[in-house]
This record gives structure tokens, sequence and C-alpha cells, in this order.
């Protein structure tokens, strides 16, 4: 799966796995989200006791539900006897490849769900944070071909609205990655292989920084590895993604994310298991793979906590020009 690599228990993971009701009967788990210390310094001879600051914590609720795939194969004896290859062994390996592709976008789907958590600081339209419109569809039509394709200035701007909250009330966390022995935090960002084409082959900024970027040597993470890694660039690890959604608009438009601890969050109450039933004394074969889970963004209810807009966890929306070839 294209997001395993960012999945992790800890809530220093980008998308963080709960197996809670795995072990334990429900259909909903709360995840635990906490704001930053808000006040509280206190120096020289002044009094700690009433000038204590604020911390707001807020349970993000994900309802977890059954997620089947089937396929059902009939006169099993004669549809392996016309052919060449093995048809059971074909129809599991069909099955597992459709529960893989159902479960990423699903995760994709969550991250990309603009209808919760939506602020200004959390989205950026192009190359300009002028872009922004309240409304989305509006917003989108600010988007230019030539001004808004996919730039090392935009992933820039993008990770100064995750560490400096404007328009929003907290940063984003980068997320820890281990290393070896070593643990770094970064942030990384998601975009459709048609936004990447465009860094990849237009900004000299992007081309010369991966020139000059010393050899990952002995690096113990799949984040550094395979052929979505494109490199780094400026604490930021860049992954192209064919199935991230494209946008129709004034132009075709490429919903980017860029990730850091906390962004989505997947609850399994059952891991993915095998099945299979046999009908019409043995003659016909139904597969089934069945998990039970449930995935949802990470969006802080501020409205309920603290009085403030709800906003996006631990993401940034990033929509850039994506033309076709």
């Amino acid at each position: 799966v294209f997001w395993s690599m960012m999945l992790g228990t800890s809530t220093n993971a980008s998308i963080q796995v709960k197996d809670d009701l795995t072990k334990a009967a429900g259909d909903a788990i709360n995840i635990g989200l906490r704001s930053q210390l808000k006040g509280g310094r206190v120096t020289g001879n002044s009094k700690g006791i009433g000038n204590e600051g604020k911390v707001d914590f807020y349970n993000q609720r994900i309802v977890i539900d059954n997620v089947r795939h089937l396929v059902k194969f009939e006169d099993v004896a004669m549809s392996q006897q016309r052919t060449q290859f093995n048809v059971l062994n074909e129809g599991k390996e069909a099955l597992v490849e459709k529960n893989k592709f159902d479960l990423e976008d699903d995760i994709t789907t969550a991250l990309t769900d603009t209808s919760v958590g939506r602020v200004r600081g959390r989205y950026l339209y192009g190359a300009a944070d002028s872009n922004w419109n309240a409304t989305h569809a509006t917003a989108l039509q600010n988007i230019d071909n030539a001004a808004d394709q996919l730039t090392t200035s935009i992933i820039n701007i993008a990770k100064r609205k995750a560490l400096i909250p404007t328009n929003a009330v907290s940063k984003v966390r980068p997320m820890r990655v281990a290393t070896g022995q070593n643990v770094e935090e970064w942030y990384a960002f998601v975009g459709h292989t048609l936004a990447l084409r465009d860094l990849v082959e237009n900004d000299a900024a992007w081309r010369n920084a991966q020139l000059n970027l010393p050899p990952s040597a002995n690096r113990q993470s799949p984040l550094f590895t395979g052929s979505w890694f494109k490199g780094s660039y400026n604490g930021v690890l860049l992954y192209e993604y064919d199935r991230m959604p494209l946008v129709s608009s004034t132009i075709q438009c490429s919903h980017n994310v860029l990730l850091g601890a906390q962004a989505a969050a997947v609850c399994w109450g059952q891991r993915s298991k095998f099945g299979e039933e046999e009908s019409d004394v043995g003659h016909d074969l139904t597969y089934e793979t069945h998990e039970i889970r449930g995935e949802k963004k990470m969006v802080f209810n501020r409205a309920d906590v603290s009085g403030d807009t709800d906003e996006d966890h631990g993401l940034v929306n990033v929509f850039t020009a994506a033309l076709g070839d």
C-alpha cells in the first residue's frame, strides 16, 4: 500500500494506526488531539497562580465498518480446463490487489476531504496565498496554468504555513522518522504525477538541489526508497502518487498534501481475513477478503473547544495546475 510507509502507531506518524478494537468490542474509537500550550510563562517575581497557561484537548471519533470484496467462479473444473493459467490463484491475487487499492483510495479520500477543517492557514492555491477564497470552487478558479505549476517556491510556502500558524491556531508538527540509530523530523509532500512532472522538468531550483544533495547511505526507513520517492527539499520529502485527486476547474488542478504528524488515522476492528465458500456441489466457488476498519482526516474541532474555526490538524492542502500531457 502506498501510504503504508507513513503508517505508525505513534502520534508522531503522519497516519496514526489504532488496532484497539481488534481486542475489544465497539464500532468507534476516539483519538486524542492536543493543542500547544497557550501562555503560562512566568518570570521574575510574578506569581504562577493566576497566570497558568491553557492546553486544549479534543477527541476525534472514527467509526469502523465492514469492507468486503468478493469474487465468484462458476463451473470451476471446466474453467480451469479452458485456460493455461490457474483461475483460482489469479482470483485470489485480484482480491488482494483490489483490497490494497481500496485501502489506498480510502486513505486518500480522507486526507483530501475539503468539507471539514478548512481555514486559510491550511490551504494554498497555486503560488500565492492571495489566491485563497472562502469558497473552495472560487479559489480553484484563481489557479493559472503558467504561474501555478508546482515549484520549490510553492513547497516552501506550504511548509511555512505548517510551521507558522498564520490564519490558523496551531502549527503542524513534523513527523518523526527513525533512520538507523537516529530520529529525524520531516514533512512529506505527496503530489499527483502531473504536478511532480512540472516540478522535476521545469524547476531549476529543484534540479540543482538534487545535484547538490549528499548521498543518503544506509537509510533504514522505506520513506527514502522506492519509485514514488523523488527526493527531498528544505526538510520536505517528496512523493509522486498517480491516485491523488485531479480536480476540474478553469483548468485541471491537482490536490496535493503536505503532511506532518497525525494528519489522518486508520482504525481496525479486524485486519484483512480471507474466506471461501463452495456451492453447487463444489462446482462454484466464492472468495472473499473482509476487513472492519475506518479512516478519517484528523480535524481539531476548535469551534467546540476554544471558539475558533475547526482546522486540519496535521496537513496543508496544496492545489496546483496539472494539465495533461
